[in-house]
Protein backbone atom coordinates (compact mmCIF):
# COMPACT_ATOMS: atom_id res chain seq x y z
CA UNK A 1 0.00 0.00 0.00
CA UNK A 2 2.50 2.55 0.98
CA UNK A 3 4.70 1.56 -2.49
CA UNK A 4 1.97 2.44 -4.51
CA UNK A 5 1.38 5.58 -2.71
CA UNK A 6 5.11 6.22 -3.49
CA UNK A 7 4.93 5.07 -7.16
CA UNK A 8 1.83 8.00 -7.57
CA UNK A 9 4.04 10.72 -6.06
CA UNK A 10 6.79 10.02 -8.23
CA UNK A 11 4.64 9.48 -11.13
CA UNK A 12 2.77 13.08 -10.34
CA UNK A 13 5.97 14.87 -9.99
CA UNK A 14 7.67 13.65 -13.20
CA UNK A 15 4.19 15.06 -14.62
CA UNK A 16 4.14 17.96 -12.46
CA UNK A 17 8.44 18.77 -14.11
CA UNK A 18 7.02 18.27 -17.70
CA UNK A 19 8.57 14.32 -17.98
CA UNK A 20 6.87 11.73 -19.61
CA UNK A 21 6.08 9.02 -16.06
CA UNK A 22 5.97 6.56 -18.85
CA UNK A 23 9.70 7.04 -19.93
CA UNK A 24 10.74 6.30 -15.82
CA UNK A 25 11.05 2.72 -15.04
CA UNK A 26 9.44 2.14 -11.82
CA UNK A 27 11.95 -0.63 -9.75
CA UNK A 28 11.28 -2.39 -6.70
CA UNK A 29 13.79 -4.26 -4.10
CA UNK A 30 11.57 -7.21 -2.61
CA UNK A 31 13.10 -8.70 0.52
CA UNK A 32 12.02 -12.26 -0.06
CA UNK A 33 12.14 -16.11 1.46
CA UNK A 34 10.60 -19.25 -0.06
CA UNK A 35 9.64 -21.67 2.89
CA UNK A 36 7.19 -24.51 2.53
CA UNK A 37 6.45 -23.30 6.30
CA UNK A 38 4.71 -19.77 6.61
CA UNK A 39 5.48 -18.92 10.09
CA UNK A 40 9.51 -20.12 9.64
CA UNK A 41 9.56 -18.21 6.64
CA UNK A 42 8.14 -15.30 8.40
CA UNK A 43 10.82 -15.68 11.48
CA UNK A 44 13.53 -16.34 8.98
CA UNK A 45 13.28 -12.98 6.84
CA UNK A 46 12.69 -11.02 10.02
CA UNK A 47 15.34 -11.91 11.87
CA UNK A 48 17.32 -11.68 8.42
CA UNK A 49 15.98 -8.12 8.22
CA UNK A 50 16.87 -7.67 12.36
CA UNK A 51 20.58 -8.61 11.78
CA UNK A 52 21.18 -6.39 8.43
CA UNK A 53 19.19 -3.41 9.75
CA UNK A 54 19.77 -3.78 13.50
CA UNK A 55 16.14 -3.86 14.68
CA UNK A 56 13.56 -6.09 14.35
CA UNK A 57 9.72 -5.69 12.92
CA UNK A 58 11.01 -5.82 9.46
CA UNK A 59 9.00 -8.94 8.21
CA UNK A 60 5.78 -7.29 7.21
CA UNK A 61 8.29 -5.33 4.10
CA UNK A 62 9.23 -8.56 2.62
CA UNK A 63 7.39 -11.40 0.88
CA UNK A 64 7.95 -14.87 2.60
CA UNK A 65 5.94 -17.97 2.72
CA UNK A 66 5.30 -21.19 0.29
CA UNK A 67 5.65 -20.53 -3.33
CA UNK A 68 2.05 -19.09 -3.94
CA UNK A 69 2.76 -16.72 -1.33
CA UNK A 70 5.48 -15.77 -2.77
CA UNK A 71 3.76 -15.55 -6.56
CA UNK A 72 1.13 -13.43 -4.76
CA UNK A 73 3.06 -11.00 -2.78
CA UNK A 74 5.12 -10.47 -5.92
CA UNK A 75 1.85 -9.78 -8.17
CA UNK A 76 0.89 -7.18 -5.89
CA UNK A 77 3.97 -5.11 -6.03
CA UNK A 78 3.49 -4.92 -9.42
CA UNK A 79 0.21 -4.33 -9.44
CA UNK A 80 1.17 -1.65 -7.16
CA UNK A 81 3.45 -0.03 -9.87
CA UNK A 82 6.81 -1.90 -9.85
CA UNK A 83 7.82 -2.64 -13.41
CA UNK A 84 11.40 -3.94 -12.63
CA UNK A 85 11.15 -6.24 -9.75
CA UNK A 86 14.84 -7.42 -7.92
CA UNK A 87 14.71 -10.47 -5.65
CA UNK A 88 16.64 -10.37 -2.62
CA UNK A 89 16.79 -13.12 -0.75
CA UNK A 90 18.21 -12.98 2.45
CA UNK A 91 18.89 -16.30 3.93
CA UNK A 92 20.47 -19.12 2.15
CA UNK A 93 20.87 -17.39 -1.04
CA UNK A 94 22.10 -19.93 -3.15
CA UNK A 95 19.04 -22.63 -2.33
CA UNK A 96 16.74 -19.65 -2.14
CA UNK A 97 17.86 -18.35 -6.11
CA UNK A 98 16.87 -22.24 -6.96
CA UNK A 99 13.31 -22.20 -5.14
CA UNK A 100 13.01 -18.92 -6.64
CA UNK A 101 13.62 -19.60 -10.25
CA UNK A 102 12.13 -23.20 -10.00
CA UNK A 103 8.82 -22.61 -8.04
CA UNK A 104 7.86 -18.56 -8.04
CA UNK A 105 9.17 -16.73 -11.15
CA UNK A 106 7.68 -18.95 -13.90
CA UNK A 107 3.89 -18.22 -12.16
CA UNK A 108 4.29 -14.37 -12.22
CA UNK A 109 5.93 -13.96 -15.54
Amino acid sequence: EKFAEQVQIVREELSRQGRDPASFEIAKRVYIHVDDDQERADEQIDAALAHHYGRGGLGPVAVSGPPAACVVGLRQVATAGAELIQLNPMVDEAAQLERLAAEVIPQVS
